[in-house]
């Protein structure tokens, strides 16, 4: 029997906080966030809109501006080149040499992304001209042969269009193809299927499975879509309030979640023929971030919520089983509740 490959992080992201300055406020939007990404490995990041999610991302490639946001803790990448890369010290210059090269990023919404008074081609050349060092000739070539690679029925036609001239799933598979220019080590997808239909979300979910086992690529999936994240990571981190609330093997977290609101984003999702169900509305809203709860940032709205406990000790990220962590301080009870 073949011994199991050792597991190699390619990223550390340790203690991370990220703290947007509005005027006299500081609202702290990520809060002590703390995980590893392996060689090959695809890891979801899931939560409601303004738990942290992308904020995290942008994190991870310098990408909030220093004037108006404060980023501490460590992120550690093992670059191409062998050398290990703390993003959070490293200057501008270091920085532009890692994005697209070591780590790439498909953004929420392209059409914002894309640049609207440049053709596709001369968009996707230049991340190959910059990253890679190709010519202007081989570099339109090579962006030929990654929109053909992605299933693009008229390369050429696409090419010499400009973005607002593209479907939604177009203009996300050139995003991908920017991406995946610079044959990045890590991709991070950051709600990549954000306001599209169902046929066109499974394609893109479909494609980008198949160029990370292609690539052999780790990837963060950042989504609020449980199903499809189901469809693609091996591991699942659950944000809320700017913290992680819940992280493990992505099967065993969706079938037998231990936090409470891991639970209540299992009951707010629908089923489909016989797993059809009621849905059921997580209650109450996401916490102010300028004011957040006392004790357990879940509590104004967990059924669990234990008075004198929950809504005044924050509750610590405990470890519940081997390579399991829980952010609760009822688990066992709520576990043995729901048995």
């Amino acid at each position: 029997m073949t011994a199991a490959a050792p597991y190699v992080p390619l990223i550390t992201v340790e203690d991370l906080e990220v703290v947007f300055q509005a005027g006299a406020l500081s609202v702290k939007a990520v809060r002590g966030v703390s995980f590893t990404i392996g060689k090959s490995e695809i890891l979801a990041l899931v939560g409601e809109s303004g738990s942290g999610k992308s904020s995290t991302g942008l994190a991870m490639l310098g990408l909030h501006p220093p004037a108006k946001v404060e980023v501490s803790g460590a992120i550690h990448i093992r670059c191409k080149d062998g050398s290990d890369l703390d993003v959070v010290s490293a200057s501008e210059r270091r920085l532009r040499r890692l994005r697209g090269n070591d780590v790439a990023m498909i953004f929420q919404e392209p059409m914002s992304s894309l640049n609207p008074v440049h053709r596709i081609g001369d968009q996707i050349a230049e991340v190959l001209r910059l990253h890679r060092s190709m010519p202007r000739s081989k570099a339109w070539t090579r962006a030929l042969e990654l929109l053909t690679e992605l299933g693009v029925a008229s390369p050429e036609k696409c090419l010499a269009s400009y973005p607002h001239q593209l479907s939604g799933g177009m203009r996300q598979r050139v995003m991908i193809a920017m991406a995946l220019g610079g044959e990045p080590a890590l991709l991070i997808a950051d709600e990549p299927t954000t306001a599209l239909d169902v046929t066109i979300q499974a394609q893109i979910v479909d494609l980008l499975k198949a160029l990370q086992q292609q690539n052999h690529m780790a990837m963060l999936f950042v989504s609020h879509d449980l199903g499809l994240v189901s469809q693609v990571a091996s591991r699942v981190l659950v944000m809320y309030a700017g913290e992680i609330v819940e992280a493990g093997p992505l099967p065993d977290v969706f079938r037998r979640p231990r936090m409470p609101y891991t639970r209540a984003l299992m009951r707010s999702r629908a089923g489909l023929g016989a797993a059809r169900r009621k849905i059921e509305p997580i209650p109450g809203n996401v916490p102010n971030l300028v004011h957040l709860p006392k004790g357990c940032a879940f509590h104004p709205r967990c059924p669990y919520s234990l008075p004198g406990l929950c809504d005044v000790v924050p509750p610590m990220l405990e470890v519940a089983a081997e390579g399991w962590s829980v952010r609760c301080h009822r688990w066992r009870e709520v576990e043995a509740a729901e048995a």
